[in-house]
Parts: C-alpha cells; structure tokens; sequence
C-alpha cells in the first residue's frame, strides 16, 4: 500500500506533449514527493507525460497501491485530463481523497471544485501544503480548518476557502527533488534544477508573479551547488538545465554560482533563461567560463510600442546588444517571440518579422509561438478592457500551438495567415545548417 500517490496530468497536444516529455522530470511534485518521504508518507509518482504512460496504467496503479490521496498537477492545457485522473481514482474507491495543484487550478479553485472528483484544491506552492493534508487524512491532525493555501468541499458540497498559505522564504530548507520516483531515461534534460521561485516582473501574459509572488527567492549558491554534485554522483548527470524564469535576476548570485560551478570537478556544461536586461557582457563571460553553452531570450515582439503595452520593460537595441554578446562568447542564442499582443497590427507584425531576421543574422535562433491567455495572468483577467477575445472555452485547447485569441487589429484568419507567412519566411531565410 502506498499512502500518497502523485500524477502528473497528461497534456493532449501532441506537439506540445512531444517537448513536454523530452524536457524533465516534473520539478514541482518532486519537491512535493520529497517533503513527504522526508516526513516518513510512503509515495509513488506518474508522469503521464512520459511515452507508455496511459489512463489504463494510472487505473491499476491506483488499484494495486491503494492510496489514501491522489495528488494531481495541471496545467492549464492538462486540466481536463486532471480531471479524469481524479474520476479514475474515484471509480477504484470512493474514499480517495483527491487533491489538484498547479498554476490553473490555483487561479480557479471554485469552477474546479464544482466537479464532484475533486475534493481539495491547493494554491500556490505545494509543499507544505501536501505536508499537512498527508497529516490530516493519515494522523488526523491539524484540522483541514486550519491549513491553509487550500479550498475544499465538505458538508453537503459547500466550498471553503481558507486563507493563502505564505510563500517558503527559505527555500534552502526544502529536500532536494525525488527524481529517484520518475523514469530519468526518459528525458532530454534529467538535470533541471530550480534556484529561485518568484518573479519581479511584471509581463502582463505571464502568471509567474502571481503564482509565486513578486519578491525573488533564492536558494544559496552553496545550495545549488550541493544538488549539482550530488546529481553528478547519484545519477552521472553532466549537463543541466536551470529552470528558473530569469536566472541572472542577481548577477552577484549568479557570479557566486559560476565561480562554484568552476570550481567543480568533472566539467560540467548548463544552460538557463534570462531577460537582456539582467545581464552584461561581462556577465554572459563568466557564464561561459563556469560551462553555460545556451541561453534563452524571451523577446515576445519586435516592436517597441508593443513591448511596452505588454509590460516588457526591454529595449530592442538591449536585445542585439545581448545577441552579439553571446554570438562573440560562442553561446548558442535562443529568442523567443510570441503572437499576438494585444495591440498588435499588421505593421507590427511586420516589425517582429523584420526584427527575427535580424537577430538570426546576428547568430541567433528564434522561435514563435502563439500568445496563450492563462487564468491568473493581466491577459486573461482584463482581456474585455485590453480588446481581445478569447476563442474557447475549451482548456484544452489553450496551447501555444494554435490562435486562441483574436485582437482588436487581428482576425483569427489574420493571425494565422501571419503566422504562416512568418515561418515561412523564417525557414527561407535560416542558414542551411540551421534547418532541420
């Protein structure tokens, strides 16, 4: 018997669910799976992003283990499947007590507990939330009452909502990420590791801050370092992947763990994400000195006036600044650009086009995606004011694969036809060696 098992919800995109297997093993219920060894629960975990991973197999896994509680993580695009995840654990045995986490659920906990599989949402992070629902359900103690970050049905179905849970201000005290519960073959990048949790910033389509609060935690250097060494000896990991939104927020931290990093023996190699406006010349040499190979630019437009709309807070000179800086050190250069804004307009459009160009001239590589309302996000809650519309209602359909919204200026048939014309024109204008 295991007491706790955790899924992570499947998305159903393929395309997306082809990059979302090949990534790494889901960080945040591993921190959750952690917490709860550490405090001698019993746990299993699914990724359902895995290849071979079924509903079917999620069934007798649940049949064969027989949990106390279904914890379940979703996205927005894997919401519905969480939702039958929880139907599944239901249909095994009614007593399961079913939990769902994630970025979704947290900004829409009342329409989530409206489905009769679900009996408690937890908002925000989840560890110590996870910790006292395990104590509750399995020793009886504290009261659900009295644990906070959660809403949950009780008597005749009423919803309660308890007070938000306050985020983990040192995030050094957490155990290092279960991995041992996930299958690591399976993934392109077994070695992603979190260093920080919140967002400064403000972008009105992101729900970072809000999700993980708008002061930056840090681990310490020393932390990080501690769980690089030991992913090199547990598993002979060399290569990683920081997942941090902005990892050079501080380029002091970020001079400390290079200089740690350095200090390491094997070599390692790692690549981040970072905004043009964290990080200098020098910053980005000392990243290539301590191993970083890649770097990730979130750009979203080629237009000023509408990186200003959408809260950017960049420069498109901070960006070709930032492009040569890496293309001089040897560092592959990744930006990534999003359509539409809000504001956008054929001519803007065209500016974005225009400006990919350039930077691919420069030596990067660039990506588009299709701009996703999420819940919890300036976009989503204003998009009446902001003059968008969203086109579904449907979440499985909110991806980045495909229009989901239509602007002010743009029709859906205008937003895809400019899509297309923009990869199409991209992939001509690509170096030859750039091209799959």
């Amino acid at each position: 018997m295991t007491e706790i098992l955790l899924v992570n919800s499947p998305i159903k995109d393929p395309y997306t669910l082809y990059r979302r297997h090949r990534s790494g093993p889901p960080l945040g219920l591993a921190y959750i799976a952690a917490v709860l060894l550490e405090n001698g629960f019993s746990v299993s975990a699914v990724d359902m992003n895995v290849p071979f991973i079924d509903f079917e197999y999620v069934r007798k896994k649940i049949e064969r283990e027989e949990p106390i509680i279904v914890g379940i993580s979703a996205c927005t695009e894997a919401y519905s499947n969480a939702l039958r995840i929880a139907k599944i654990a239901k249909e095994v045995n009614s007593e399961i007590v079913t939990v769902v986490g994630g970025p979704h659920v947290t900004f829409t906990p009342i329409d989530t507990l409206r489905n009769k599989e679900i009996d408690i949402v937890v908002r925000g992070e989840g560890e110590i939330t996870m910790l006292e629902l395990a104590n509750h359900f399995i020793k009886g103690t504290p009261p659900i009452e009295k644990i906070r970050g959660i809403s949950y049905k009780a008597e005749g179905d009423i919803i309660y909502t308890n007070p938000d849970r306050p985020f983990i201000h040192d995030l050094d005290r957490l155990p290092f990420p279960a991995r041992h519960l996930f299958p690591l073959r399976f993934y392109q990048f077994p070695g992603n590791i979190s260093t920080s949790r919140g967002c400064p910033y403000n972008c009105i389509f992101c729900s970072a801050s809000a999700m993980w609060g708008r002061k930056y935690r840090t681990r310490t250097p020393k932390n990080v370092i501690k769980e690089i060494i030991y992913l090199v000896e547990k598993y002979g990991i060399r290569s990683f992947t920081f997942v941090d939104d902005t990892f050079t927020v501080s380029r002091r931290r970020t001079y400390e763990i290079c200089e740690l990093i350095k200090a390491l023996t094997p070599d390692i190699k790692w690549q981040c994400s970072t905004r043009v406006d964290t990080v200098t010349e020098g910053t980005l040499s000392e990243m290539k000195n301590a191993g970083c190979y890649a770097i990730t630019l979130g750009v979203e437009s080629g237009s000023l006036r509408i990186l200003n709309e959408i809260r950017k807070g960049i420069t498109l000179d901070q960006v070709r600044r930032d492009v040569r800086y890496a293309v001089k050190l040897a560092l592959e250069v990744y930006c990534s650009f999003m359509l539409p804004h809000p504001g956008d307009t054929i001519e803007t459009v065209k500016e974005t086009k225009d400006f990919m160009k350039e930077l691919v001239q420069l030596g990067a590589m660039v990506t588009l995606a299709f701009t996703v309302p999420y819940p919890g996000t300036y976009l989503y809650n204003n998009a009446e004011a902001l003059g968008i519309r969203i086109l579904s209602k449907n979440w499985d359909d909110f991806t980045a694969t495909k229009p989901i919204i239509s602007t002010k200026h743009l029709s859906v048939t205008q937003i895809k036809n400019l899509y297309k014309e923009i990869v199409s024109d991209m992939y001509d204008f690509m170096p030859r060696n750039l091209k799959p």
